[in-house]
């Protein structure tokens, strides 16, 4: 399953992840819940952080001028081929509501930039309806279904944005607990191969957002 035609073209390890995962492009993510002025969720805006491998691959022959940063042009024709493939694995989320998925839209407000020589990708998923999440039991999980790709959120004060939310939500970060034969399957990959489709569930981080009863 070819997800992103660049990024799968990628075999390069870094010895610093998880000593259980066996991915082969690690993403630091910046998640920010979106909400109407009703207080209804209606999406992600998603920012994924590529690592330093990953970007050198991607972005390798997109400096036209030589001046050492890649055309922006380049990198938009990187983001809009990315998107495209995404949009048949439902963009790599798993958004909830009382444990029900909710459908998605396609992608609007893309952009990418070179952010300290790592290749950052921002879009928004929209939800085919905006939800109320008062008193309901929301959650999400951005994951590649392959784990070829791992997906954490960033080691920053505020990597889940929950600004706009009605009054009283808090939002709760659950790191992975995979079973020992999702991690045995993890370790035996080599660099040429993919899990099973459903393997990156088990390692991704889930989000769950309380709200209080309207």
């Amino acid at each position: 399953m070819r997800l992103l035609i660049i990024i799968f073209g990628l075999f390069l390890l870094t010895p610093t992840q998880l000593v259980f995962a066996h991915p082969h492009v690690w993403t630091d993510m910046t998640i920010k819940i979106l909400f109407d002025d009703t207080g209804r969720a209606y999406g992600l805006h998603q920012t994924w952080l590529f690592d330093d491998y990953y970007t050198a691959y991607a972005v390798e022959g997109t400096d036209r001028n030589g001046d050492g940063t890649p055309n922006q042009e380049e990198l938009d024709e990187i983001l809009k081929v990315n998107m495209e493939h995404l949009k048949e694995y439902g963009y790599f989320t798993e958004a909830m509501i009382k444990e029900k998925p909710l459908k998605l839209k396609p992608v609007t407000d893309m952009s990418t930039r070179m952010v300290d020589k790592r290749l950052e990708m921002s879009f928004v998923t929209p939800f085919e309806e905006p939800v109320s999440v008062a008193g309901k039991n929301f959650s999400y999980a951005i994951f590649d279904p392959t784990y070829y790709v791992d997906m954490l959120h960033a080691e920053i004060d505020m990597p889940v944005i929950i600004s706009g939310a009605p009054d009283g939500c808090e939002y709760k970060l659950t790191p992975p607990n995979p079973n020992p034969s999702a991690v045995a399957q993890a370790a035996m990959l080599d660099s040429s191969q993919r899990g099973e489709t459903g393997l990156g569930s088990f390692f991704a981080e889930r989000v769950s957002l309380t709200c209080p009863e309207e």
